[in-house]
């Protein structure tokens, strides 16, 4: 890196990106080469067996429908071979079931959303058998507080059923239909409660010890005309990417009272995972938390503190906890040395991902865009840009809490949002996401929190029934 006349010289590190694990403990480095070839790691123990596409009764969304039943019954091309049932060895039906057009009313979502809910009830309860919705309908801004997207969402999640919305726009265009069918299929099976596939390469974790990489976010929830309260919750994997569990904060807490909901967060999912999920007792657990957003204040260092002393005392079992901040970077990087042609064979210069480059004690930039290796069908690896422009690495602060002793080395939290970018449910042949699962996942939460909290003491994680409550019903 120049500046000026002279060169400032950091410390850089170049991480491969992991392999995944497929069917049989088969690796492989892509997810599309890993399941058409090998199979889902891990199949649902009970899962809908039959799949209903909702739509409105238009000439348009009609053949949509039609086009995307087809395709996940029998394949698409290249794109999607073989059909859902064959990859996904799930023996699945699927349905069409239409609204009426008249009742198709995109500023009336609530009374929208309430026709599809009929209609697919009516076609499940008569087949007395557990059923997956998929809703088809027009685009609607993500911003919108009200939307037929959060209605169809809330409706169905409270109901239990797992859902999966998709847009007009997206699959009757058919450059954007062969690209989006084979990640529509794995969206499916991960709601159905499958595992596609977890990390083949592992953090390096004493043995005897273990870890759980902990996502932390945060919704702003208006409930009144000037009254603002916030939702926490938990995301918690495992460090091979096997996610375990969601847990919400009971009530909406105010500002004040912040580091006390991330506390007993931080208390009830090492609790919980403990209780439900670990086989041997470990004699050390090393809490990684990523997090995005403003930055750790004094007192939630103490609570956090407190929280893991709490464990300790209780289990037995010590706690250390790391705070791995992600954010958004302002700068740009290229290597000089690596070309990356694009595919009109045009040099990009783009940096591998998985390069890291530090910057001081605890602060490091980490590519997860950028010249990537991809496995083509045959399963030759090749290199190419897995974006466009100049992409900007993420900014990642790794803050030490005062008093604590660590013992994982910095390179293996950075590593740790690096394989978290890779558990990508929603992209077949993008290898890796921009933003680790544990941030993406937190905004997205946030963004459907509003519609469950809708009273001032709602307890969130009553609201959402057990059986899909396992599940990532949020992707």
């Amino acid at each position: 890196m120049r500046q000026g006349t002279g060169h400032i010289l950091l410390k850089a590190y170049r991480m491969s990106i992991p392999m995944l694990v497929f069917r049989g403990e088969q690796p492989a480095l892509s997810i599309y080469y890993g399941l058409v070839r090998f199979g889902p790691y891990e199949l649902p123990v009970n899962y809908p067996k039959t799949v209903v596409i909702v739509y409105p009764n238009r000439s348009g969304f009609r053949e949509v429908a039609k086009k995307v039943k087809e395709a996940l019954e029998n394949g698409y091309k290249g794109y999607f071979p073989k059909g859902f049932t064959t990859i996904f060895d799930l023996d699945v039906e699927f349905d069409l079931v239409d609204i009426d057009s008249d009742k198709y009313v995109l500023l009336d979502p609530r009374n929208t959303a309430l026709e599809y809910y009929k209609k697919f009830f009516d076609l499940c309860e008569s087949k007395d058998e557990d059923c997956f919705l998929v809703a088809l309908i027009n685009r609607v801004p993500r911003g919108l507080h009200e939307s037929l997207y959060t209605e169809i969402k809330f409706l169905f999640t409270a109901e239990g059923v797992p859902s999966q919305v998709i847009t007009y726009e997206t699959f009757s265009d058919e450059n954007s239909f062969k690209w989006s069918v084979f990640p529509l299929a794995l969206q499916l099976f991960v709601k159905m409660g499958g595992m596609p596939f977890l990390l083949y390469n592992r953090l390096n974790i004493p043995e005897g010890e273990a870890a759980l990489i902990v996502g932390i976010g945060l919704s702003r929830i208006s409930l009144g005309l000037w009254e603002v309260k916030y939702v926490g919750f938990a995301l918690v994997f495992e460090p091979n990417g096997r996610w375990r569990l969601i847990k919400w904060s009971q009530q909406p807490y105010d500002r004040e009272n912040l580091p006390h909901m991330i506390k007993r967060l931080i208390m009830d999912v090492v609790d919980e995972v403990l209780s439900k999920y670990a086989v041997e007792k470990p004699r050390k657990i090393h809490v990684i938390i990523h997090y995005s957003g403003k930055n750790i204040s004094v007192s939630e260092e103490v609570y956090i503190r407190a929280a893991c002393e709490q464990i300790r005392e209780a289990r037995g079992i010590e706690v250390i906890p790391y705070v791995v901040k992600i954010n958004d970077s302002i700068y740009k990087l290229c290597d000089e040395d690596n070309p990356c042609p694009d595919s009109s064979g045009l040099n990009t210069f783009l940096p591998w991902v998985g390069t890291s480059i530090e910057l001081k004690d605890g602060l490091y930039m980490l590519q997860t865009t950028g010249c990537v290796e991809v496995q083509a069908g045959h399963g030759g690896i090749r290199s190419r840009p897995n974006a466009f422009g100049s992409p900007s690495p993420l900014l990642i602060s790794i803050k030490k809490l005062k008093g604590l002793r660590y013992e994982l080395e910095d390179i293996e939290l950075v590593k740790s949002v690096l394989y978290m970018c890779r558990m990508n449910y929603v992209s077949v042949n993008n290898p890796i996401s921009r933003l680790p699962i544990t941030v993406k996942y937190s905004r997205r939460l946030a963004y459907i929190t509003s519609k469950f909290a809708i009273s001032k003491n709602i307890n969130i994680n009553a609201v959402i029934p057990q059986k899909i409550a396992q599940t990532l019903w949020f992707v």
